[in-house]
């Protein structure tokens, strides 16, 4: 939703309809340019993307020329023209290029994405692209063939866009209603906190000691034991804290929201706070308007039908594909299942992200029942469209995500019972779609909007669906590894996170320290002062240095500490290590996703550990010196305190390794399917060191070993390293029983 509308672009650029052929004619060639859309391509396409030939087409936007089409929606607040449009393309096409360009299954040179046409300022923005991957014979010899082998895929992206589509509420309106939203928001977000803080310990806690003796375990017993008592107390005792501070921040707000709207006609509050106001408006005043203004959700809705419209004339008798976050969720869910026929419109797919679709419900009308049965309605729709024609259903929600809350269901007994499955798997009575748990950065003031970044469990899944039942699947013992490589990097980054806050909050106040923090800030405004007294025309470098060092007396004075300065010390230390951690934690990541040949997986966990024991113990050490620096006790119980917090530092150090990883739910859409397994196919938990022996991971990795060519001196001596090559170039598979990783 905008408070005010963004420019539009200057369209006066394009030709009307109306303007004669010899004002469009080519000055320099006196040629009319050719309409967009007329491009040809060589080749047959069949129904399934498969090409026998070259594929010279423009891409450009003609009716059936594409073989699939995916509309993408964003979700609560405001969205400017091509945002999410980029915002998820980009990630869609590189990782479709990259996994079109994989020679283990056969790609060369020719093979990838081909950006065909990139229309980001039109009435309704688009991408198109070209994709070549290898065929049936070269995935199945691992070698390349021809081009008539290939699999050529036309696929276009679109936008729906629906947050200028009606007029917003006045901010009065907005927040009055805001109060009930945000006390039903915090229950959810308190309910999902309940079972990913404390729950999932408990109940693991109940599966490990209650296991039978013959079946493996990862730890011993004891060892088991331990870890699980620590983690439920340390979790029990955040969660306690979580919901007092968010109980306590609801019952601030409740008397505050009404009144804001009034006190902006005060001249000096407004100045002050209109920005921040129009910025929360921004973010919530969509949802408001979907819950209690029918006609305007309906012209939200109204946008998803006519992006899909466009989508069938540009494929024809292919695919389409609906895509959509957050609230955009429910509005796209609402549209498609319970106002539109799917199949009129070859919507084949529905991919949901941080899906509000539970919380956001439908729209409210004055003295009718505003209940909402989505996984229902999607049934009855399934069941009317005939085999072939069903729209398939899944449901991405990271564990940390405050507005989606965990898995969609028409009952909250339901989305109980699918979330624990999610965790541990069991008989399921409850239908609903395909439930992703994801890891998006185990930060929940964050995990709702970067969905678009979890390219191993959000990314990827949705290219692979675009690419089509021709590319072949991830061998299942890798596609495990990786997530669970995903999910070890994620918490290990949630880890620091948490190390960071406690450091930045103590460090400023132990002896000594901000004495050190006042140095360098005189070291920074000094160097300042040079720079300014250097030009001409001002003072000069020997009254300009103390001048600026005065300036900023209150971070320059070794014996100013005071609650200010310490604030501000513990904010530029907060930013640095945040800095830090994010800078090691793309380095981590982009090792697993975009290598080729990444490293064996207990090789990269030594290597990622050591950020997170840097952290850890930096915090272990601060909270040491506290208790030493302010409380002054004993030596004996300085070692007291210094044994409980190295238990607690081992805790958190290993936590990330051992926690337990979410596996995908299946889909359920009849009562015939209680007692089948909820897992998916290749996501049921297994050890990590058992994956890592397993015959097909450690063909895999020999594969990639084998077409590993290192450029360049610092990746020939990494590849020397880590994968023993030139050696591992000419080397044939390992048999699971010689493998030597104990992960």
């Amino acid at each position: 939703m905008r408070i005010a509308p963004s420019p539009t672009p200057d369209e006066s650029a394009v030709p009307s309809p109306e303007t004669p052929e010899a004002e469009r004619a080519d000055p320099a060639t006196g040629r009319v340019p050719e309409p967009a859309g007329n491009g040809t391509e060589s080749g047959t396409r069949t129904g399934t993307g498969t090409n026998t030939g070259t594929d010279s087409g423009s891409g450009t936007g003609d009716a059936r020329t594409f073989d699939r089409a995916l509309v993408v929606v964003h979700g609560m607040g405001d969205a400017y023209r091509s945002q999410i449009l980029l915002e998820w393309a980009e990630p869609l096409l590189a990782r479709m290029d990259w996994l079109a360009r994989d020679k283990v299954i056969g790609a060369d040179d020719r093979h990838g994405v081909s950006i065909e046409d990139s229309d980001l300022s039109g009435e309704v923005p688009m991408v198109t692209a070209t994709v070549r991957y290898p065929g049936p014979r070269a995935q199945a010899s691992g070698e390349a063939s021809d081009a008539a082998d290939d699999v050529v895929l036309k696929i276009a992206i679109l936008e729906a866009r629906w947050s200028e589509s009606f007029l917003p509420m006045s901010r009065g309106q907005v927040f009055q209603w805001a109060v009930v939203f945000m006390w039903r928001t915090i229950w959810r977000v308190l309910d999902l906190f309940l079972g990913t803080m404390v729950l999932v310990p408990w109940y693991t806690l109940l599966r490990h000691w209650t296991k039978p003796a013959g079946e493996p375990r990862e730890l011993p017993k004891l060892v088991d034991l331990a870890i699980d008592v620590v983690r439920l107390v340390v979790c029990t005792i955040a969660f306690a804290v979580t919901w007092v501070f968010l109980v306590l921040l609801a019952a601030v707000l409740t008397p505050i929201l009404p009144l804001i709207s009034p006190l902006l006609l005060i001249p000096w509050f407004k100045n002050v706070a209109q920005g921040v106001i129009d910025g929360i408006i921004e973010s919530i005043g969509d949802v408001a308007v979907w819950k209690e203004k029918p006609l305007r959700a309906s012209a939200m809705r109204l946008v998803v039908r006519t992006a899909l419209e466009r989508a069938k004339e540009l494929v024809g008798d292919g695919d389409v594909h609906l895509f959509a976050h957050s609230q955009g969720a429910a509005v796209a869910t609402y549209a498609l299942f319970e106002e539109l026929v799917p199949s009129t419109y070859n919507v084949s797919r529905l991919t949901t992200v941080g899906a509000a679709v539970v919380l956001l419900g439908r729209d409210r009308w004055q003295g009718r029942s505003d209940e909402y049965r989505p996984v229902d309605t999607w049934l009855e729709r399934n069941k009317a469209a005939g085999a072939g024609r069903e729209v398939a259903w899944v449901n991405h929600w990271a564990i940390w995500d405050p507005f989606s809350a965990g898995p969609i269901a028409d009952t909250a007994p339901g989305r109980r019972e699918r979330w624990r499955n999610a965790y541990f798997p069991g008989g399921s009575t409850t239908k609903g779609p395909e439930e992703h748990a994801v890891h998006n950065t185990s930060q929940p003031f964050l995990d709702h909007s970067v969905y678009f970044e979890n390219t191993i469990q959000v990314v990827e899944p949705t290219a692979r669906h675009l690419l089509g039942p021709g590319f072949p699947d991830a061998p299942a013992a890798v596609a495990y590894v990786e997530n669970r490589l995903s999910v070890i990097d994620k918490k290990s980054l949630g880890i620091n996170m948490l190390a960071a806050v406690v450091i930045a909050a103590i460090l400023p106040g132990l002896p000594g320290v901000y004495a050190a923090f006042a140095t360098l800030a005189s070291w920074v405004a000094g160097a300042i002062g040079f720079m300014i007294g250097v030009f001409p025309g001002g003072q000069d470098v020997a009254e300009a240095v103390p001048a600026a060092i005065a300036s900023a007396s209150f971070v320059t004075d070794p014996n100013g500490l005071n609650p200010w300065s310490w604030l501000l010390a513990s904010v530029f230390t907060l930013a640095v290590l945040i800095w830090l951690n994010q800078r090691l934690a793309t380095v981590t990541r982009r090792s697993r996703e975009w290598d080729r040949c990444p490293i064996e997986p207990r090789h990269w966990l030594v290597l990622s550990s050591i950020p997170r024991a840097f952290y850890v113990a930096g915090a272990f050490v601060c909270v040491w010196f506290a208790i030493f620096a302010w409380a002054r006790p004993s030596v004996g119980w300085l070692i007291v305190d210094a044994v409980l917090l190295a238990i607690v530092a081992i805790f958190v150090f290993v936590e990330p390794l051992y926690a337990p990883v979410p596996v995908v739910v299946a889909a359920r859409v009849g009562d015939a399917e209680a007692g089948a397994p909820t897992i998916v196919a290749g996501s049921t938990p297994m050890k990590l060191r058992d994956a890592v022996r397993t015959e097909e991971f450690r063909n895999d990795l020999a594969a990639r070993r084998r077409l590993l060519r290192p450029e360049g001196r610092r990746a020939r001596l990494w590849a020397k390293w880590f994968h023993g090559w030139p050696e591992s170039a000419t080397a044939t598979a390992t048999a699971p029983g010689t493998a030597t990783a104990n992960e």
